[in-house]
Formats: C-alpha cells, structure tokens, sequence
C-alpha cells in the first residue's frame, strides 16, 4: 500500500477504531514478552508503521492508551530508576489476557462474516 492509499485508509477509519486497534495491538504486544517500557513500545510501534496509520499523534495515542489500560486493570505498570531516570514498564495482566482472548475470538468471527460481504 502506497502513502496515498494510506491515507485514504486513514481519512476513512474513525478515531474510534484506531483507538480500539491500538489497544488490541499493545495487550497482544504485551502478551508476546513481558514487561516493556513505554518508550520502547512507541519505537517499535513507529517501525512497524504505526506513526502512517495514525500520523503525528502516535506517541501521545501510545501514552493515553496505556493509562486507560491500566486504570482498567488490563496492564499494569512499574516504575524503575536507573540512571537517575524514572521508566515505566507495562505487563499485561490476568484481565487483559482474558479480554485479548475473547476479542480476538469475536473479531475472528466477525471478520469470517465481513468477508462474504467482499464475494
């Protein structure tokens, strides 16, 4: 996909849905290997081209999606010093792993649906 057809792609899609997909992108990240800092995850979001699908906005997106996961109890956080710097590293929890399993199996689902609509 082109950048032009990415933006098309991104002019389409509400905010909404791409909140909704970060979320799932960043538990199943977290699912895949154990604590992460914050950071780390917004550099590892931008090579895989995440800062095309969501512009400039990625790093705050990051950011905030991380605290409502955490207030909703399906990561949480731990603060380390090292260096004289304060990093927060996310691990996903038990909720978060049951709420990744069951969105998934219903996305599964619904995407088999979806794509009868494409015959």
């Amino acid at each position: 996909m082109d950048k032009k057809q990415r933006t098309k792609v991104i002019d389409f899609m509400p905010m909404e849905a791409k909140r909704i997909i970060l979320k799932l992108r960043i538990l199943g990240r977290l699912r895949q290997g154990g604590k992460v800092y914050s950071y780390a995850l917004i550099k590892e979001f931008d090579r895989m081209g995440f800062a095309d699908f969501y512009g400039p906005t990625l790093k705050n997106d990051i950011y905030n999606t991380l605290r409502v996961l955490e207030k909703s109890g399906y990561i949480k956080m731990q603060a380390k010093t090292g260096k004289g710097k304060i990093k927060n590293y996310y691990s996903i929890t038990k909720r978060g792993t049951t709420a990744l399993k069951s969105v998934g199996r219903m996305m599964i689902g619904t995407m088999k649906e979806a794509g009868k609509l494409f015959k």
